[in-house]
C-alpha cells in the first residue's frame, strides 16, 4: 500500500446476507480500488431497514468507530446511497470522511472524463448529487463558474452556495443541450452514410474497448483494466471478411445501482445506443456473477429505452475459464458468441453472426446490369452484397442486398443510365 493510497472500510446493511450481498461488496471494493482506496475490511449488518439517523445501528457504529481509530482509516464507504443527514451524523461520530457508492462512482467518472462533453456531464451529475447535501456544510464553491451571481441582501453563506449550485447546473444543462445538437448533426451524417451501426454495450470492465480495438485493428483506443475507463462513445469503421463495412461504437460501461444523476447527465451519450442497428452485449464469462451482470445490463437498456433493440450476446474472456466450464455456459446460451477479444479467438463465429444480422436488416434489389454499370456504382460495394443470378446477352441479372438508403442510391444511378426493370423486396 503506497502513501498515495487511502485506507478504507466498506459498510452495508442487508435484510438477508447472501451471495448477492457479497457480490455487491466485492464490486464496491473494485470501485474503491479504482479510486485509490484500499479496503481493509467489509462490515455487513443484518437489519430490516437502515437507521434513519446513522444508517447502521449504534452497536455496529461503535465497532466501526473502533476499527477506524485502531487502523487509522482514511475513509468509510457505504454500499448504498445514504441521506445527507446520515452522512453528516456519521462523519461527526467517526471523524473521517464518509462516502456512499454513488459518490465513489461519480469520483471515478470525474477522474476518467477527458473530453469537454464528458467533463461537463460529470460535473453536472456531481452538482445535482451535492445540492441536497449542502445543509450544514457552509462551504463556498471553489469553482462555481465565471459570471455566476453575487450575494443578495440578507443571504446566508448556505443560501449563496445553494443558489450558485443551481445556477451552475443551469449553465451546464444549457451547454449540454448545445453539445447535444452537435452530436445529433454528427449522428445524422453518420446515419446517412449507409453503414450499419453496431454498439458494444455491457457491464463495466467486460472488455468492450478491447473488442473494439481488435475489430478495428486500431491501437489508439484506450484499453484499461480499470472500471469506467471509457466514458464517451468511440466509433470506428470495421471491415468484415466479406468486404462489407460497418460502424462499431464503444459505450460507457453499465453497473448495478447506476446513479440516476449519471444516467440523466450522460443521456445524450447513452442515446447513441438508441440509434444503433444492433447491440453487442459483452459479458465477462470468467465473472462468477455473470448472470447478475447480464440482468443489470438489461436493466440499464430498459431504463434508456433500448431494451427492444436487436441484441447479440457475446461472452468474452473465454481464455480465462477452463474449457469444460465454457461448454456448460455454451449449453445454457447456445445462441451466444464466445470469444477472447484479447487473443482474437472466436472472431470467425462473431463475423458470421454479424453478417447474418445484417442480412436480416437488408433490402434486396433484383436488377439487370451491363458490365460497364459496375464502375458507376463500385464506390458502394463496401456497403452491399452482390449476387449474380444469371447472365445473358452481355448483361448480368443480379441481386443487390444492403441498407435501404444505399440500395436506393444504386437503383437511382442505374435507372438514370439505362432502362431497367427492377424490383425491391425485403
Amino acid at each position: 500500500m503506497t502513501k498515495f493510497r487511502k485506507k478504507g472500510l466498506i459498510i452495508a446493511v442487508a435484510h438477508d446476507i447472501n451471495l448477492k450481498t457479497n457480490e455487491s461488496l466485492e464490486e464496491l471494493e473494485l470501485l474503491c480500488k479504482t479510486l485509490g482506496i484500499d479496503v481493509l475490511e467489509k462490515v455487513v449488518q443484518r437489519r430490516e431497514k437502515p437507521d434513519p439517523a446513522t444508517y447502521i445501528g449504534s452497536g455496529k457504529l461503535e465497532k466501526i468507530k473502533k476499527l477506524c481509530d485502531e487502523n487509522q482509516i482514511d475513509v468509510v464507504v457505504f454500499d448504498d446511497e445514504i441521506t445527507p443527514v446520515q452522512q453528516r451524523n456519521l462523519e461527526s461520530i467517526l471523524k473521517v470522511p464518509v462516502l456512499d457508492r454513488t459518490q465513489v462512482i461519480l469520483e471515478i467518472f470525474s477522474k476518467h472524463a477527458t473530453t469537454y462533453e464528458g467533463k461537463i456531464q460529470v460535473e453536472m451529475a456531481k452538482l445535482v448529487y451535492e445540492l441536497p447535501r449542502l445543509r450544514g456544510k457552509g462551504f463556498y464553491l471553489s469553482n462555481p463558474g465565471a459570471g455566476i451571481g453575487t450575494r443578495g441582501p440578507g443571504e446566508t453563506a448556505l443560501e449563496l452556495d445553494r443558489r450558485k449550485l443551481k445556477q451552475r447546473i443551469a449553465v451546464l444543462r444549457k451547454e449540454l443541450n448545445k453539445l447535444k445538437i452537435n452530436r445529433e448533426n454528427t449522428r445524422r451524417a453518420r446515419l446517412s452514410s449507409g453503414y450499419y451501426l453496431v454498439s458494444i454495450v455491457g457491464y463495466t470492465n467486460a472488455g468492450k474497448s478491447t473488442l473494439l480495438s481488435a475489430l478495428s485493428k486500431e491501437s489508439d483506443i484506450l484499453v484499461s483494466d480499470k472500471l469506467f475507463s471509457t466514458l464517451n462513445p468511440t466509433i470506428r469503421k470495421v471491415k468484415l471478411p466479406s468486404g462489407r463495412c460497418c460502424l462499431v461504437g464503444d459505450t460507457v460501461g453499465f453497473i448495478s445501482k447506476l446513479p440516476h444523476t449519471l444516467v440523466e447527465a450522460f443521456h445524450s451519450t447513452l442515446e447513441e445506443i438508441l440509434y444503433s442497428d444492433l447491440l453487442l452485449l459483452v459479458v465477462d464469462i470468467s465473472d462468477p456473477f455473470y448472470k447478475d451482470k447480464i440482468a443489470a445490463s438489461y436493466d440499464v437498456l430498459q431504463e434508456i429505452g433500448a431494451y427492444e433493440k436487436p441484441k447479440m450476446l457475446v461472452f468474452n474472456k473465454i481464455d480465462a475459464l477452463p474449457e469444460d466450464k465454457v461448454e456448460l455456459i455454451r449449453y445454457e446460451y447456445p445462441e451466444a458468441v464466445y470469444i477472447s477479444a484479447k487473443h482474437r479467438i472466436g472472431f470467425d463465429d462473431l463475423f458470421l453472426k454479424l453478417e447474418s444480422y445484417f442480412k436480416s436488416f437488408d433490402v434486396h434489389l433484383n436488377i439487370k446490369m451491363a458490365h460497364s454499370d459496375y464502375g458507376l456504382v463500385s464506390k458502394y460495394f463496401e456497403y452491399v452484397r452482390i449476387e449474380e443470378l444469371s447472365s445473358s446477352d452481355g448483361y448480368d441479372f443480379v441481386q443487390i442486398s444492403g441498407p435501404e438508403s444505399i440500395v436506393l442510391k444504386i437503383k437511382n444511378i442505374l435507372d438514370s443510365r439505362t432502362e431497367n426493370n427492377c424490383f425491391k423486396e425485403r
